[in-house]
């Protein structure tokens, strides 16, 4: 095609583009030739080049062998290094293992020793306290056999010399204004405590029995020494009977229960109003145990319900014995108790004040307020009451010397026993004697005449 031609079919600006591109390619060539031309003599050099070009382009597969050869090796390498931390972490598992191990046998072996050594102390105890028992047994043994050898000596050689020896402590306590009126105060506050916790535990019964006679239809009497039943000798029942001259010896047990763990909480205050619950204790066990011993020698009110039971006469002295021996315990137990108490009055109980203690909290009240309570069950009518009742009551009331004469050979033996330093002033409680005066008078004569009920 000519130019001419193109120049009319581009357009000048088309067709200026177009020269200029040929130009280009025209130069190029000719760039070319003149590069191949210089480099006619150098074939070796371009023949080694192509050769080299040829090399690079077949070593393409060899330089990835050798990647992939680079890649393995760093892999192995990675292998051997996860394998070793691996070992490593074995190595410490096993290490703490094993010191776990000998931790737990260090620790059993520590355990089996404190056992042992527990074991011992405890062995070592018991045999301590077996000891003790067996020391106190012997002492208590000896001091009942000095007391009635000194006794029997007294008896033996009675004389105005041995009326003077006996009459010279009360001399000496009578000419002694301070004892004499410190004995006549605690006497007074124990007396008025001894009192009170029996009219209450008493009364509760009494009341108790009242209600549930209403329960079998029977008209009952409320008396000051009794509960009169007034129905006929064939309304009674075998239930009846066991029921209802069962409940105030139960009575007196739970409140004796309930009086003894008051007292053990309050036992270190310096009230007097833990003595109540003290003398409150004694009361509730009289009145089971010794309704029960009374009962079963006798054949009266407890000991009905014993008869009812169908217990035969083994049986029955079984049942007497076991209340004596009970009675004996409590009393030992209750001694230590009764010697804690001193602490509403003094500072330490020492052997300069023990005795004084020992009879006018424990000895003096318990004899005078027995006392009081048989003269309270001698009935006015012999309707209602007979003499057979009053002493059967008097004598269960009495088994309380079974309850003070462990008392009275063991408060020796104790050690001393210092409470504080702060002072005490020893005063007689009016509120509490006036209190047990006036419940004392209402009971006698307001139930003299007796309140039915039903």
């Amino acid at each position: 095609m000519k130019e001419s031609t193109k120049k009319w079919l581009f357009g000048k600006k088309i067709y200026a583009i177009y020269r200029r591109m040929r130009f280009l390619s025209y130069k190029r060539k000719v760039l070319k030739q003149r590069a191949k031309s210089k480099n006619k003599n150098d074939k070796t050099e371009i023949e080694k080049q192509n050769k080299s070009t040829k090399a690079s382009s077949g070593s393409i597969g060899f330089r990835f062998y050798r990647i992939i050869r680079i890649l393995r090796f760093l892999y192995r390498k990675y292998q051997k290094k996860r394998k070793i931390g691996r070992e490593k972490k074995s190595q410490k598992k096993e290490q703490e293992r094993i010191e776990k191990e000998e931790v737990r046998k260090r620790m059993k072996l520590v355990r089996e020793q404190e056992r042992k050594a527990e074991k011992e102390l405890k062995q070592k105890t018991k045999l301590k306290k077996k000891e003790l028992k067996k020391k106190r047994k012997r002492m208590f043994r000896y001091i009942f056999k000095r007391r009635l050898q000194a006794i029997g000596h007294e008896l033996k050689t009675f004389d105005k010399t041995t009326v003077k020896r006996i009459l010279r402590w009360f001399v000496a306590f009578a000419e002694n204004k301070d004892k004499r009126n410190n004995f006549f105060i605690i006497s007074t506050n124990s007396l008025a405590m001894f009192l009170l916790s029996y009219f209450f535990i008493y009364i509760v019964s009494q009341f108790i029995i009242v209600w549930v006679a209403k329960s079998f239809d029977y008209e009952t009497v409320l008396f000051y020494y009794k509960v009169y039943y007034d129905i006929d000798s064939g309304d009674w029942t075998a239930d009846s009977v066991k029921i209802l001259y069962s409940l105030a010896p139960l009575t007196g047990l739970l409140f004796g229960t309930i009086f003894i763990t008051i007292y053990s909480t309050f036992k270190n205050e310096r009230g007097i109003i833990k003595l109540f619950f003290l003398w409150g204790f004694i009361h509730g066990t009289i009145m089971f145990f010794g309704s029960l011993l009374m009962g079963t020698l006798l054949n009266k009110d407890f000991g009905w319900v014993i008869a009812y039971l169908y217990y035969r006469d083994t049986g029955k002295m079984i049942f007497s014995i076991l209340s004596i021996f009970a009675l004996v315990a409590i009393g030992r137990g209750v001694s230590k108790s009764f010697l804690i108490s001193g602490n509403s009055y003094f500072n330490f109980v020492d052997k300069s004040n023990r005795k004084l203690l020992l009879f006018s909290q424990v000895v003096f009240p318990a004899i005078f307020g027995t006392a009081i309570l048989i003269l309270l069950k001698f009935p006015n009518d012999l309707y209602y009451g007979s003499l057979d009742q009053a002493l059967f009551e008097g004598l269960k009331l009495s088994t309380i010397i079974l309850v003070l004469l462990p008392g009275l050979f063991t408060f020796a033996s104790f050690e001393a026993i210092y409470f504080d330093e702060e002072p005490r002033i020893i005063r007689l409680l009016w509120k509490f004697m006036i209190a047990a005066i006036v419940i004392l008078f209402l009971w006698r004569f307001g139930l003299a005449s007796g309140i039915y009920f039903g």
